[in-house]
């Protein structure tokens, strides 16, 4: 198995209170087997250059 950065998060004795939580919202065995990705969304109507973002998001 490939090490894999997410893997810190899950692995070990000590992360046993972040499998629960991630059971808790429905991982299951296998998912812990594949790398969890992050997807952020820079949305803002702040200032003009984030404007399309949320549309961008939305596809």
């Amino acid at each position: 198995m490939p090490d894999r950065r997410s893997q810190t998060i899950t692995r070990g004795v000590q992360r046993a209170p972040n499998r629960a939580m991630l059971r808790a919202v429905g991982f299951g065995d296998a998912d812990f087997e594949k790398p969890i990705v992050g997807v952020a969304n820079a949305y803002s109507t702040i200032t003009p250059c984030n404007v399309g973002l949320d549309t961008l998001a939305r596809r």
